[in-house]
């Protein structure tokens, strides 16, 4: 007999928080038609579930901002900056690490979004797309922000900083800055309350000529 293996999510993770309620969404009735024969008691659960399950999967795309690298985390950076009414879009031949951010009809972010989990170095591959971004870019007017995501099995505030003084010292000599997914987190987080106030961050973001970007205590 082949024994069947049940993998199950730790409750309190993102995963076993979307595990739990798609195994109740499951419960759902499999034809619409039969929600329109049940008591209107039902009727109002089935439709409760469908909003509460519709609105969890649109804010999990920004909760993966703080557990998800690679193509997964840009999206999320993506989805972030759409959310904040900007205009997004990738350069012609550019890899899918990057974002393209125009913040008006002539000034622009210019994102490269890290697949590493580790601390940035001064040696990896991070710094070296990110001047290849700088050294590609046809108009002055742009500022290149390096996106990461360090650590994403660790709570973010019990995370050492994401990158290293010395790789820290050449992104700023580029004037590129250093922006931690869980910081673009915390203006998505923002931008629910005060999405003006949330823009206005990102403007900072864009005026900071080079080193790691940082949001001032609430």
């Amino acid at each position: 007999m082949t024994a069947v293996r049940t993998v199950v999510a730790m409750p309190g993770t993102l995963e076993g928080t979307m595990n739990t309620f798609a195994q109740t969404a499951a419960l759902l009735p499999a034809f619409d038609w039969l929600v329109t024969e049940m008591p209107p008691g039902y009727q109002n659960r089935v439709a409760e579930i469908r909003r509460l399950s519709d609105d969890l999967k649109a804010m999990d795309r920004f909760g993966r901002l703080l557990c998800e690298v690679g193509p997964q985390l840009t999206e999320a950076v993506r989805d972030t900056f759409v959310a904040l009414k900007y205009d997004t879009e990738s350069r012609p031949g550019s890899p899918d690490s990057e974002v393209m951010v125009k913040l008006d009809s002539k000034r622009r972010l210019l994102i490269h979004v890290s697949a590493a989990e580790s601390t940035i170095q001064k040696k990896g591959e991070e710094l070296a797309h990110v001047f290849q971004m700088l050294h590609e870019s046809t108009d002055d007017a742009d500022r290149a922000v390096l996106v990461a995501n360090s650590d994403p099995a660790t709570r973010p505030a019990d995370r050492a900083e994401g990158i290293s003084p010395d790789a820290l010292s050449f992104l700023k000599r580029m004037g590129a800055n250093f922006l931690a997914a869980p910081t673009l987190f915390k203006l998505w987080m923002l931008s629910l309350q005060d999405q003006e106030r949330a823009r206005k961050h990102i403007e900072r973001l864009y005026a900071q000529d080079g080193g790691i970007f940082l949001l001032p205590p609430s």
